[in-house]
C-alpha cells in the first residue's frame, strides 16, 4: 500500500508538537517525521539503535542508514536523533527572509513546513557533552535549491551553538558500514535465543586460538567448531560477531570483513578483562 504525504498545516504542526515529536533523548526521543509520514524515492527503513534503544526511521538506505551505522560505531557518539525539527518555525522563516531565500512550503497547502536536520548527535568529548548536526545528501542532489535550504539549516544550528556538517558519500566509509551492518543484530546477548554468557565464555578461547593460528577463512573455522561441538549452525560465527560488536575483539573495522573468503585478523583481545568483570 502506498503512503500518502501528510499535508502541512498549522494544525498538523501543532499536533506533532503535542505528540512530543522532536523531544526527548535516547529511547524517549520521537522523530519529527517517520517513514509513515513522508513518501520516499529511496528504500525507507527502520533499525533498532544500539545507543538509543529505540527504532530509528530513515528515508535512504545508501546514505542516511549508512551514516547511522558509522555513528553507531563512533565511540564518542552516545545518542542519535534523526529527523530533528528546527523549531520554532518563526526562526527558520526569519533566517530565510534575512538571506532572501524562499522558505520551504507544502506545495498543496502553501503553509511553511517545519525543516529538519537528518541527525542531531550527542557527543561526549573530554567528559563534556555537546551536540553536532549532520545533514546527509548525495552529491548529485546538491542543486541550488538544496544548497539554499542547507544554508538555512546551517545558520539555525550556528545560532544554537551547534556544529553543523554536510555529509555526502565522500564522508561515508562503506566498508565500515557493511561491517557494522553485519554485526548489528548481535550487540546484545539478550536479543538472541541461542547465545548466553556461559556459551561465550566456553567458546571464546577455542575460537580465538583457532582464528589466530589457522590460515583459513573465518566461516570455515566457525562451521567446523559448530560441527565438533554439536552446535546449531552459525552459533560460533554469531559469537564472533558479538565479540567484535562489543569491542572485546579489536579488528580493523575500516577493512571489509569477508567471512567466507578471508581469515579474521584480531588485533587485540580484551575478552579476559571482560570475563573477570562479569564474574566479579
Amino acid at each position: 500500500m502506498s503512503k500518502r504525504r501528510q499535508r502541512t498545516t498549522a494544525a498538523t504542526i501543532a499536533r506533532r508538537i503535542r505528540e512530543g515529536r522532536g523531544k526527548g533523548h535516547f529511547a524517549d526521543y520521537k522523530p519529527w517525521l517517520t517513514i509513515h509520514d513522508v513518501p520516499s524515492l529511496g528504500i525507507v527503513t527502520r533499525v533498532f539503535g544500539w545507543k538509543s534503544r529505540r527504532v530509528h526511521h530513515y528515508f535512504s538506505e545508501h546514505f542516511e542508514l549508512a551514516h547511522h551505522y558509522q555513528m553507531e560505531w563512533a565511540s564518542d557518539v552516545i545518542d542519535i536523533r534523526e529527523q530533528y525539527p528546527l523549531l520554532p518555525l518563526e526562526k527558520t522563516l526569519f533566517i530565510a527572509q534575512k538571506l532572501g531565500i524562499k522558505h520551504p512550503i507544502d506545495p498543496k497547502t502553501k503553509h511553511p513546513i517545519v525543516m529538519t536536520t537528518d541527525m542531531l548527535l550527542t557527543v561526549r568529548s573530554s567528559g563534556e557533552l555537546r551536540f553536532k548536526a549532520h545533514s546527509i545528501k548525495p552529491i548529485d542532489k546538491l542543486n541550488r535549491r538544496v544548497l539554499e535550504k542547507l544554508q538555512i539549516e546551517q545558520i539555525f544550528m550556528k545560532d544554537q551553538g551547534i556544529e553543523w556538517r554536510l555529509i555526502t558519500e565522500n564522508q561515508i566509509n562503506y566498508d565500515l558500514v557493511k561491517n557494522v551492518e553485519w554485526l548489528h543484530s548481535f550487540k546484545n546477548l539478550e536479543e538472541s535465543a541461542f547465545l548466553n554468557n556461559k556459551m561465550v565464555c566456553a567458546l571464546e578461547p577455542i575460537l580465538y586460538e583457532r582464528i589466530t593460528n589457522q590460515n583459513q577463512p573465518l566461516a570455515k573455522i566457525t562451521l567446523e567448531l559448530d560441527k565438533r561441538e554439536g552446535l546449531l549452525m552459525g552459533t560460533s560465527m554469531n559469537i564472533v560477531r558479538y565479540l567484535i560488536a562489543n569491542r572485546l575483539w579489536e579488528v580493523d573495522m575500516n577493512l571489509r570483513i569477508l567471512p567466507t573468503q578471508q581469515r579474521l585478523k584480531i588485533l587485540v583481545n580484551h575478552f579476559q578483562g571482560w570475563r573477570v568483570g562479569i564474574q566479579s
